[in-house]
């Protein structure tokens, strides 16, 4: 990483008011269309799989303080990254285990508030009782379920948007480089070095990140379809990833004043869009409701 960005990353904290976006904040900082495009957009794009077009309104206060927590201001040094065996899976079901009632297959379609209570029904019509609700969905999508949202839940969960991306897991190593050397968990895709690419397209190693121990590579790919060898395609889904912008940033400080003590929110779009940030959301949600984890 150049220095002139890490000399330049702090006055992202310190100047012009909110904070400029990371287009503005680049153009200011005289940095050269092609690192734009060959380093910092993919970057960007990569970590919160988000458009080019997309990385550039990304507050770039809110980006450097991430950078630098995860340790990628610099090329040395880098903090020791862990991987749960056997993925997210494994830690979902062991909270499962621990709980008294898990149900499935009953997708929730409205949440209505009383004054200590609430009830929810359900997609076959039924109405449950409850005491308190943890609405751990997308933003707009726990808009959608409140009945009567009220204007504060309006102006905070509706300043934040998706992105939607085509995800595949398949077989084909033609999506990783061709040198091993430059193989990695994480690997861009830029169509050419010329134009700007129109989506995100990375392709993450599995057999790296899982370390499974299988002579197939195993790859999962966002928004290449068109370059993945039909044959070789074992799962296919759509991701929706969050959006940051400086709307949806200021929109989180918003948050814990949501949490009435009949409902409270979740997610990962409470903090850098991360599994960590969604269990963390999670606890906080909890305890507002009167339970320590």
């Amino acid at each position: 990483l150049p220095a002139r960005v890490r000399a330049a990353a702090p006055a992202a904290n310190t100047s012009w008011g909110a904070g400029p976006s990371l287009g503005l904040f680049l153009r200011r900082g005289g940095f050269s269309p092609y690192f734009v495009s060959h380093f910092m957009t993919p970057l960007v794009s990569a970590v919160w799989s988000c458009a080019p077009h997309t990385a550039a309104e990304y507050p770039a206060r809110y980006l450097f303080r991430f950078l630098e927590h995860h340790g990628m201001l610099s090329v040395t040094g880098s903090p020791q990254w862990r991987t749960v065996s056997g993925g997210s899976r494994e830690y979902v079901e062991r909270v499962a285990k621990q709980l008294t009632a898990v149900r499935t297959g009953a997708p929730v379609r409205t949440v209505v508030r009383h004054a200590s209570s609430a009830d929810v029904v359900t997609e076959d019509g039924a109405v449950h009782a409850v005491d308190a609700v943890v609405v751990a969905t997308h933003p707009d999508q726990a808009l959608r379920l409140l009945h009567r949202p009220t204007g504060q839940e309006r102006a905070a969960l509706g300043a934040f948007r998706y992105s939607r991306n085509e995800t595949l897991l398949h077989t084909d190593d033609g999506l990783l480089p061709r040198a091993a050397g430059a193989r990695a968990s994480w690997n861009y895709l830029m169509p050419s070095c010329d134009g700007p690419a129109d989506a995100v397209r990375v392709s993450y190693d599995m057999n790296r990140l899982q370390r499974l121990r299988s002579p197939q590579p195993h790859v999962v790919t966002l928004n290449g379809a068109d370059r993945v060898a039909p044959e070789k395609v074992l799962a296919r889904t759509v991701y929706e990833h969050p959006v940051y912008t400086a709307e949806s940033v200021a929109a989180q400080s918003l948050l814990p004043g949501l949490n009435t003590g009949v409902t409270a929110f979740a997610g990962a779009y409470h903090g850098w869009g991360f599994h960590e940030d969604g269990c963390r959301s999670g606890v906080a949600a909890a305890r507002s409701l009167g339970a320590e984890w």
